[in-house]
């Protein structure tokens, strides 16, 4: 019989909650996951699936060339989670090109090391932390990283600090982790970290300020093109429920990535109410409760968080990509990896006005208010169907690939 993971017995039954209680309780949660995985990285064993440390030392580090960089990607989401995210691509890529890559983690059941793509191992035990030489990579959304242990990689390698997100409790989830991201933030700008990179431009004009003795590197999200343009997952067999609501509508709108606070909820609705013969579709996990906020309309479909696996199935049924990020710091801050899988999907993208990392592309339609949005709705479906325009996002998506953020990233390195 399989051994039970309590953890993940905890996580099923915080998100079968009811939206509205789950949204309370969205802060406190944090606190309880910071607690519970800081144990689970103490406890942890190796399971009969997973190599020893000490056995991926002789066998895989010691027996590396001298110039192959390791490189430890500290705690920050799960790898197995539902939305692919940074981390993860990021990742993948530096191991495609070489790297050795360590991604520490503390949900996915791994208790020693785990190879889980070329070059890229899980890691589940403590016993890392006395790796000398490597190069730690800590994000501005590491939920288990401190100062003291920045400190402390610096004086066994290198650290990297990545600011991809604004601080937010909307994003963090409470005021409590606010603090304590901010704290990592500061003391990465102080000398706690040998490099600084920013996902976003408005993020690096930030670093930039704290840090004016620093060069700070700018390097946004990615995509990978083959995982959107493989004509198996077009293949994917598609939910009756979602096959019948797009033979309802000759234009189908569609978003994926997290039902979150972030998102613009009542220009949702009132874009559903206004433009009844298009149907949007919303597709994604519920972040605090944020599904019964989308719109009740005939003519939107919720389908709930999709395997990346299969989500280019669903988002190729799309005419328009919508990304409807409420107005504010969020916005303007956020380099969406959404963007550019909209593009390799040759997708046209709708975007509201404020991200600017968005509507810095020329290809990207964008509105500030209804009217505008309506409007951006309606050309980008009109471009969709013309091959020269599908060309020119195609080629984006090409320029922006994770293979060349890799290459950036590498660059920072030996600088």
């Amino acid at each position: 019989m399989p051994r039970v993971n309590p953890y993940e017995l905890a996580k099923a039954a915080f998100w079968a909650l009811p939206g509205p209680l789950r949204e309370r309780l969205h802060g406190v949660r944090h606190q309880l996951v910071r607690l519970w995985r800081t144990r689970l990285a103490s406890l942890s064993p190796a399971t009969s699936a997973d190599m020893a440390w000490a056995d991926f030392c002789a066998e895989v580090l010691d027996c590396r060339d001298p110039s192959v960089i390791v490189l430890v990607f500290e705690p920050t989401i799960d790898w197995g989670v539902t939305l692919f995210q940074r981390p993860q691509h990021m990742a993948m890529a530096l191991g495609r090109k070489g790297c050795i890559v360590l991604y520490r983690t503390t949900g996915d059941g791994v208790g020693g090391v785990r190879a889980i793509a070329p070059n890229v191992w899980l890691v589940g035990t403590p016993e890392i932390t006395a790796l000398e030489g490597a190069v730690w990579c800590v994000y501005s959304t590491a939920s288990l990283s401190s100062p003291a242990q920045m400190a402390g990689h610096r004086q066994h390698g290198r650290v990297v600090y990545e600011y991809i997100d604004h601080i937010d409790a909307a994003i963090s989830g409470s005021q409590a982790e606010v603090q304590r991201l901010l704290a990592l933030k500061t003391a990465a700008c102080s000398g706690q970290a040998d490099y600084l990179v920013a996902s976003a431009r408005v993020l690096y004009e930030e670093l930039s300020a704290l840090a004016p003795d620093k060069a700070v590197a700018y390097i946004a999200n990615g995509v990978d093109v083959g995982h959107f343009r493989d004509g198996r997952d077009r293949a994917a067999a598609l939910p009756e429920r979602f096959v019948g609501f797009r033979g309802r509508y000759r234009t189908l709108v569609g978003y994926f990535g997290a039902v979150a606070p972030w998102l613009w909820f009542d220009m949702m609705s009132q874009l559903a109410g206004q433009m009844p013969e298009f149907g949007f579709v919303y597709i994604g996990p519920d972040y605090g409760g944020c599904a019964g906020k989308l719109p009740r309309s005939p003519n939107v479909l919720y389908m709930g968080a999709v395997d990346y696996n299969v989500l280019p199935a669903y988002a190729d049924q799309f005419d328009v990509c919508f990304i409807p990020f409420s107005p504010g710091t969020i916005a303007r801050s956020t380099s969406p990896l959404k963007l550019y899988e909209y593009f390799a999907l040759e997708k046209p993208v709708v975007v509201t006005a404020e991200m600017q990392e968005c509507t810095a592309f020329a290809e990207v339609f964008s509105g500030a208010d209804l009217p505008t949005l309506i409007s951006a709705i309606r050309a980008a479906a009109h471009a969709g169907e013309t091959p020269s325009y599908r060309e020119a996002v195609l080629k984006l998506a090409n320029l922006n690939t994770w293979d060349l953020r890799a290459e950036a990233y590498l660059e920072v390195l030996r600088q």
